[in-house]
């Protein structure tokens, strides 16, 4: 429960939380560090240092699958945009066929038997959900990303009709390494 920061409401954080379940005996046994203390003497709680907004949502992930507080890509948006890198919410605006690089976790990735090898995948930014379009060939050239990264920068072509956009891709790469030990685990469907 500390780990997934259920103490929260009762004005403890995660790290604090964390710190006193560890400081837990699991069984009862003696503990010789602390026979000198009196019954009533009482260890001062250790002050720590609140976690960091980006290691936080991590842990959340970690613990719960989401995060509440923010969106991991939120804390690398001012690197991606120095890369071009556009933000799903940007994609409405921009013009038919034009192209296009973006980045996300990787909520899921479908390929129905009917779609001739086309695999249709989901990436989620802070700002909304991009939808891909990712053929076979460029699913078997960038494999080891395709499969198993969790966190992807997708380049290829914006297609817009009728309201529905998406990003036919040519090139992927692994963005996981950049958000650190964020766990994440997308929905595969086949």
């Amino acid at each position: 429960m500390a780990e997934a920061d259920a103490f929260a409401s009762l004005d403890c954080d995660r790290r604090r939380a964390l710190w006193e379940s560890l400081s837990q005996e699991r069984r009862p046994q003696s503990r010789p560090l602390f026979d000198q203390l009196d019954d009533e003497d009482e260890l001062a709680p250790l002050d720590l240092p609140p976690m960091p907004a980006e290691q936080q949502v991590r842990a959340d992930y970690a613990t719960a699958g989401l995060s509440l507080r923010a969106h991991p890509i939120s804390f690398h948006r001012e690197a991606l945009d120095q890369l071009g890198i556009v933000a799903a919410e940007r994609l409405n605006k921009l013009q038919n066929h034009r192209r296009v690089r973006v980045a996300g976790i990787v909520l899921l990735r479908q390929r129905p038997s009917t779609a001739k090898g086309i695999t249709f995948v989901t990436l989620e930014d802070e700002t909304g959900t991009i939808n891909l379009v990712v053929k076979q060939p460029v699913w078997e050239r960038f494999y080891e990303v395709a499969r198993t990264s969790p966190a992807w920068i997708a380049h290829g072509q914006l297609q817009s009709k009728d309201s529905v956009i998406h990003v036919v891709v040519d090139h992927l790469e692994d963005l996981s390494r950049s958000l650190g030990d964020l766990h994440t685990r997308s929905r595969d469907f086949r």
